[in-house]
């Protein structure tokens, strides 16, 4: 692979040539401290932690990104559980004051009215809960008491007005939750709930969470019934093959998105298992350009077994973190994928 190649540079205008996208999404977790220890989580250090020297040296360099590519910043602040950062708040004002959009992915557990207003006061666009089914379900997941600290926390940024999106992470053990958690999440006055698989690289998958390619696909006809009525909202890989309402994903890593762990780490995707460089000994414009990781994922192409799709175009093979965590591969069709020609993993 390229990930272990030497880096070789790219000219921004090589980059330029082919980048025509509006926006670009910056998936900053500011800290890795968290209140949680939900069962598929990804992360395996609680500790590390922005500081507010770190924080405007990030927001220099995305910035200094943006203006390079002529691009509509979105800043996704995630964790870890970002409220337990004190300096939360004052990086939403920040971003704003710079024309940045903003949200914050959070399991909702630490959200109150005091916090709910100050979110609203810092112009955040949307905040995002993490909920995996109803009580029972979700608290097996994420902890006894995490379901109802979540709702709480819901009440509190509705009553400010703030958007609220629902994130709906299927595993086995809860792809029976999606259909009754759109009946509640329509009854709560939720503005968007939507799902995706949960992604654990096939062998560290103990204790076997990944969801088949059958249970996915029967997910997204179920996802697409409630699409209809407008409960579920069907706009990742895959999900709008069953769905009427075409709107057709395609795997933005290598492209108009980056990673910032609280450490520095810089990645194209959480997803994805390689770290491309480090934000305090190289800034993130020249990560995304002179990257072998970021390169390859960009020169990759619609894979060659998916070219006589008639979706081909628009969906460009569906998720490389589902292939290279099932597969050991990004350059193939999304294994979940019914209409894939099999592919193999390397030896």
């Amino acid at each position: 692979m390229a990930a272990a190649a030497e880096a070789e540079e790219v000219h921004l205008s090589d980059i330029m040539e082919n980048f025509d996208y509006k926006d670009f999404t910056l998936q900053w977790h500011i800290t890795h401290r968290c209140n949680l220890r939900c069962n598929h989580c990804y992360q395996e250090d609680y500790s590390a932690f922005q500081s507010m020297e770190d924080i405007e040296n990030v927001l220099d360099q995305y910035c200094t990104l943006l203006k390079a590519y002529n691009c509509l910043g979105r800043l996704n602040i995630t964790g870890g559980e970002p409220l337990t950062h004190p300096h939360l708040f004052e990086i939403l004002r920040l971003a704003h004051s710079k024309g940045i959009k903003t949200g914050v992915l959070t399991n909702g557990t630490l959200i109150g009215e005091w916090d709910a207003r100050k979110l609203k006061a810092c112009h955040v666009d949307y905040v995002q809960i993490s909920l995996d089914g109803m009580e029972k379900v979700h608290d097996s997941i994420r902890g006894r008491g995490s379901f109802q600290k979540a709702v709480n926390g819901i009440y509190a940024l509705k009553s400010q007005g703030i958007f609220t999106s629902i994130s709906f992470t299927a595993q086995n053990g809860n792809l029976s939750e999606l259909k009754k958690l759109a009946i509640f999440c329509y009854f709560l006055g939720i503005d968007k709930l939507w799902f995706d698989r949960v992604i654990i690289p096939a062998d560290e998958d103990k204790n076997k969470l990944t969801v088949s390619s059958e249970d996915f696909q029967k997910l997204c006809r179920t996802a697409a019934r409630f699409n209809k009525r407008n409960m579920v909202f069907c706009g990742r890989s895959l999900q709008f093959i069953p769905c009427k309402n075409k709107l057709i994903y395609h795997c933005s890593a290598g492209e108009n998105l980056l990673i910032v762990l609280a450490n520095g780490d810089v990645m194209p995707c959480r997803r994805l298992p390689f770290i491309i460089g480090n934000i305090k000994q190289t800034d993130l414009l020249t990560l995304h350009q002179n990257s072998p990781v970021m390169n390859e994922l960009r020169s990759t192409g619609i894979p060659e077994s998916c070219k006589d799709c008639k979706y081909s175009e628009l969906c460009r093979g569906g998720s490389k973190c589902v292939a290279y965590a099932k597969m050991k591969r990004f350059d193939i069709p999304d294994p979940d994928c019914k209409f894939r020609k099999i592919s193999k993993a390397p030896k």
